[in-house]
């Protein structure tokens, strides 16, 4: 066989392997791709139910509000349970609308993007169990009214509150302090990623870290 011969079976070869690997490339990342689409489908339904649990946990605080609206210490209790109820509504909206403007026909970095601020929902929740430590009182108070009909404030030593108010006033900055710094800005921070990594898991911190990675590429 001559050498020009043996060159242009060679490249033939080459071509079509080159065909073959493109194609496998594509059927991965087809199939890749739908299965981020089902996963991301069933994540919108449990985010809708969420919704739409806390949007029913928000007209829930709302009447109960309107109803004590009399008796001042639970209708202050109320609202602070309703400020923190419509926070996490406001993040569960958030969530569902990010999860039907992800379009897997853009690239592949926009998709992941979208997914890893999905991934790290869970820290909303974790951040906003910090933000109400110092008020819990109000949502024990809000719940022995609501489901068993007993009013503890009454049976409440006032200089017992008052010291109790004072502590949790106090403890206030230091964790609006914690809550802001507890973000994928921070993870450079020692303390900061440890703290994320222990409260809400690894798959949490891997996604700010990518969010992470993301910003520092496109700035």
């Amino acid at each position: 066989m001559e050498t020009s011969e043996l060159n242009r079976i060679l490249e033939t070869y080459n071509t079509k392997l080159d065909q073959n690997l493109s194609l496998n490339k594509t059927v991965l990342k087809n199939i890749q791709l739908e299965k981020s689409r089902k996963k991301t489908r069933t994540i919108l339904v449990y985010r809708t139910i969420e919704l739409l649990f806390f949007a029913f946990l928000a007209l829930f605080v709302g009447n109960y509000v309107a109803t004590h609206w009399s008796q001042t210490h639970l209708a202050i209790s109320g609202s602070i349970v309703g400020v923190f109820v419509l926070i996490a509504l406001s993040g569960s909206i958030g969530q569902v609308a990010l999860l039907q403007q992800i379009d897997f026909s853009k690239p592949l970095v926009d998709i992941r993007k979208k997914i890893e601020l999905v991934n790290v929902h869970e820290l909303l929740f974790v951040k906003l169990v910090f933000l109400s430590a110092p008020v819990w009182w109000s949502y024990s108070l809000v719940a022995l009214d609501a489901f068993l009909g007993f009013d503890l404030y009454p049976h409440l030593d006032s200089a017992f509150v008052q010291r109790y108010l004072v502590l949790n006033a106090v403890l206030v900055f230091p964790i609006i302090w914690l809550f802001n710094k507890l973000t994928y800005k921070n993870l450079h921070i020692q303390w900061v990623g440890k703290t994320i990594r222990f409260i809400s898991g690894t798959k949490t911190i891997k996604a700010l870290e990518f969010l992470n990675e993301i910003e520092e590429f496109e700035g």
